[in-house]
C-alpha cells in the first residue's frame, strides 16, 4: 500500500484528475437519483434496473472518492464504472425510451476521456 509520503513529485493531483472525480460523482448522484425516480415505475425489468442503477452509483461514488490517491487500480475501477453507468444509461434508453434519459451518458464519457489522457496516466502510473 502506497502512502501519501512516498509519492514523491506526483503528491499534487492534476487538474484532468479533480475533473474527471467531480464528474465522476455527478454521474453516480444523478444515477442514484434517476433510479430512485423511477423505482416506481410498474414492471420487474425497470425495477431491477432502477435498483443496479442505484447499487452502481453508489459504488461510482465510494470509487470517487478514492480517485486522490495515485494507483493504477484506482484509476482502472473509475474507467471501468464509468463504462457500466454509460451501459446502463442504454439500457434505461432502450426499456423507456426517453431520450432523456440518453443525455446521462455525458458525464461518464467525459470521466473516461479525462481519465485515459496522458496527465492522468502519468499520475496514476499506468
Amino acid at each position: 500500500m502506497q502512502t501519501f509520503q512516498n509519492t514523491g513529485s506526483h503528491a499534487k493531483k492534476p487538474q484532468a484528475v479533480k475533473f474527471a472525480q467531480i464528474l465522476l460523482y455527478l454521474a453516480a448522484a444523478l444515477n442514484v437519483v434517476n433510479g430512485l425516480y423511477s423505482f416506481g415505475s410498474p414492471g420487474f425489468v425497470k425495477k431491477i434496473l432502477c435498483a443496479a442503477m442505484i447499487l452502481f452509483g453508489i459504488a461510482a461514488i465510494y470509487v470517487a472518492a478514492r480517485m486522490n490517491v495515485p494507483e493504477a487500480s484506482r484509476r482502472q475501477a473509475a474507467v471501468a464504472l464509468a463504462g457500466i453507468l454509460i451501459a446502463l444509461r442504454i439500457a434505461e434508453y432502450a426499456i423507456w425510451m426517453n431520450f432523456g434519459f440518453l443525455l446521462g451518458i455525458v458525464l461518464p464519457v467525459l470521466v473516461i476521456w479525462r481519465l485515459n489522457g496522458a496527465e492522468a496516466k502519468a499520475w496514476y502510473r499506468s
